[in-house]
């Protein structure tokens, strides 16, 4: 009946609207905690709290330019995979995001510490090439489709957008990846990184 299914429909919105849980989102190569607004069978909208070097707004837009792949977290629905960045706004100085699962295990607390766990133990060092300058790195983090590094010294010509071969036997990589975001330290002249595979051999 018409009112059987619109009531059905209201119930499903008010699951979608209330549901709140904490989580974590795997973005641009760092670890970010987030609150979730609504979920549906098909994505989620979350509020992402500022990570160590995601911290503003422009930060997630420039990193969002380059990639719009996450991996997530959702504590209270046991739910890990892969997902899409759809749109990302800001609202009363928080950052807003919907995302689209795109391959979603559930259940799986234990593979997301696992990979938690793996990313921690992952410490690999590597060099990239720039125009044929040899620049060495620290690798702080790894995902499916990109890494977090440390430059002891920065480089200038190391901007977002700048194209690199990457390099680290501890790792078996050779590839050419884009990055994504830079950070400077606060003090002295390191300088942390994300970057985004392009291709890889």
């Amino acid at each position: 009946s018409e009112t059987g299914n619109s009531i059905m429909f209201q119930d499903r919105k008010e699951y979608r609207k209330n549901f709140t849980s904490s989580g974590q989102l795997y973005f641009g190569g760092e670890a970010l905690e987030f609150i979730s607004h609504d979920v549906s069978v098909k994505g989620i909208s979350i509020e992402v709290l500022p990570g160590l070097l995601l911290t503003s707004f422009a930060d997630f837009e420039a990193c969002l330019a380059e990639t719009a792949s996450a991996e997530i977290f959702v504590k209270d629905l046991m739910l890990t995979g892969e997902a899409e960045i759809i749109w990302l706004r800001q609202e009363n100085g928080k950052t807003l995001m919907g995302l689209e699962f795109k391959d979603v295990i559930y259940n799986a607390e234990k593979i997301w510490l696992k990979r938690q766990y793996y990313r921690k133990q992952q410490q690999f060092s590597g060099y990239m090439l720039l125009k044929n300058k040899r620049i060495e790195f620290e690798g702080k983090n790894i995902s499916v489709d990109g890494l977090m590094i440390y430059l002891i010294q920065g480089d200038e010509s190391l901007i977002p957008g700048a194209v690199v071969k990457l390099f680290s036997e501890a790792l078996n990589i050779r590839a050419l990846a884009k990055v994504c975001w830079v950070k400077s330290e606060m003090t002295g002249q390191g300088q942390f990184m994300g970057l985004r595979y392009l291709s890889s051999e």
